[in-house]
């Protein structure tokens, strides 16, 4: 398994996005970051975000809740704001594509008792 960390690349730039920059204390290979932008449709902020989550899982499941000699790490803690990283990301990637579309779809509902026939559906 490779580590390589060029910011100009789209590896790179989910590597910024979810901070695994330290080639010593890599958390994802090349290849796993190639496979969170191949799911994502290349789309670096959610290829990050998912990258996030599985940090998120990994913290809480090995770090749960520890206190040694006064020492607290709470694994749960990290995870949330993981999540929370990782939700902020989606959302700048859903409000891009939304920036990126040309129309706006338009779905009518059902009638309703104030207005029966106002989309014609009754």
């Amino acid at each position: 398994m490779t580590f390589t960390y060029d910011p100009k690349t789209a590896a790179g730039q989910v590597r910024l996005l979810c901070t695994d920059r330290d080639p010593d204390n890599e958390i994802f290979s090349d290849e796993e970051i190639a496979v969170f932008l191949d799911l994502n449709g290349q789309d670096v902020r959610l290829a990050a975000a998912d990258a996030l989550d599985q940090i998120a899982a990994s913290q809480a499941l090995i770090l749960k809740y520890i206190e040694v000699n006064g020492l607290k790490t709470n694994g749960q803690a990290v995870a949330n704001a993981l999540h929370q990283q990782a939700e902020s990301l989606r959302a700048q990637a859903a409000a891009e594509a939304a920036e990126d579309d040309d129309y706006i779809d338009i779905i009518p509902g059902p009638g309703s008792i104030i207005a029966p026939d106002s989309w014609g559906m009754i």
